[in-house]
């Protein structure tokens, strides 16, 4: 019988433990986490021209909703990660969480992990935060949703791997996310890019700009006398509109029709099954329509 390969299996032994040791030491998950809760509050001048507050966190959500004028207040919920709950409380205490007016007026509420502030892997940073109500947004995060009601002035969101929702919106938005769904109420303009999630908008004149990939895209409401584009790719586009609307359109889609229900139009062009060019009534906004192996539907309310 052949004799055990101990120096093998001590140097596999070692090699287990120099990996382990490296886990630890560029940050990944250790198995134990910790969570705390920090209340943030700032004043501003209830009489100052409609304050723009920046929210950036990390690997979590941001919830805004319309508060009191003359203050912006925060409740923020940091996780941290370690081998004990010690040690995961330690490195909770890492994440620098700060809410500040800066010397243009506007507000800053910031979470950071501070040994490595670009590569935080599995610690966390998500915000509840109440503004007021004619404040502008501009809100970051990564791997997190993201969700506003009652704003007036106009939001820009960033995010990855996150469902955006806005509610309410008065100014308009820009949205840019990815791997997630974009729901939203207002008017304005509308900006939205995303990937592989539907998006869903109920618009009051209303400039569109709406592109997505593997997701459905609709909208129901008016649009503004400007261009609307709305563009997706193996899904159905829905447009929904006052039976009383006029526009011109442009609807191409591949391997399926363009249907247009409860409106006549005056044809320009070649027209088929999976495209329709021309204007209804007396024209007016400009309705570009791009899908492929999907069908288009523009109806009547």
């Amino acid at each position: 019988m052949a004799a055990p390969r101990r120096p093998l299996a001590i140097l596999a032994a070692l090699l287990l433990a120099a990996a382990a040791a490296a886990v630890c030491a560029d940050g990944s998950p250790l198995g134990t986490t910790a969570t705390g809760t920090q209340t943030l509050e700032v004043a501003i001048p209830a009489d100052a021209p409609a304050v723009t507050v920046r929210v950036e966190m990390f690997n979590g959500p941001i919830k805004v909703q319309a508060g009191a004028p003359g203050r912006v207040s925060a409740v923020v919920t940091t996780r941290g990660s370690g081998s004990s709950n010690a040690d995961a409380e330690a490195d909770r205490a890492k994440i620098q969480v700060t809410l500040d007016t800066n010397p243009d007026g506007s507000v800053l509420l910031r979470a950071v992990y501070q040994p490595n502030p670009s590569s935080p892997n599995n610690r966390a940073a998500s915000a509840v935060v109440e503004v007021p109500p004619g404040a502008a947004l501009d809100l970051r995060t990564s791997n997190g949703a993201v969700t506003t009601t009652g704003v007036a002035g106009a939001v820009d969101v960033r995010t990855s791997n996150g469902a955006v929702t806005l509610a309410d919106l008065g100014a308009g938005a820009t949205v840019r996310t990815s791997n997630g769904a974009v729901e939203i109420a207002g008017s304005g303009l509308l900006d939205v890019e995303t990937s592989n999630g539907r998006v869903t908008i109920r618009g009051t004149d209303a400039t569109v700009r709406a592109s997505t990939s593997n997701g459905d895209l609709s909208f129901e409401g008016t649009f503004s006398d400007g261009a609307q584009q709305l563009q997706t790719s193996n899904n159905p586009i829905a447009v929904r509109l006052p039976a009383t609307a006029s526009f011109s359109l442009d609807a191409r889609t591949s391997n399926a029709d363009v249907t247009l229900d409860g409106f006549s139009i005056r044809t320009t062009g070649a027209a088929s099954g999976g495209t329709l060019q021309g204007t209804v009534g007396t024209g007016g906004p400009s309705i570009t329509l791009r899908t492929s192996n999907a069908a288009i539907v523009v109806s009547a309310q």
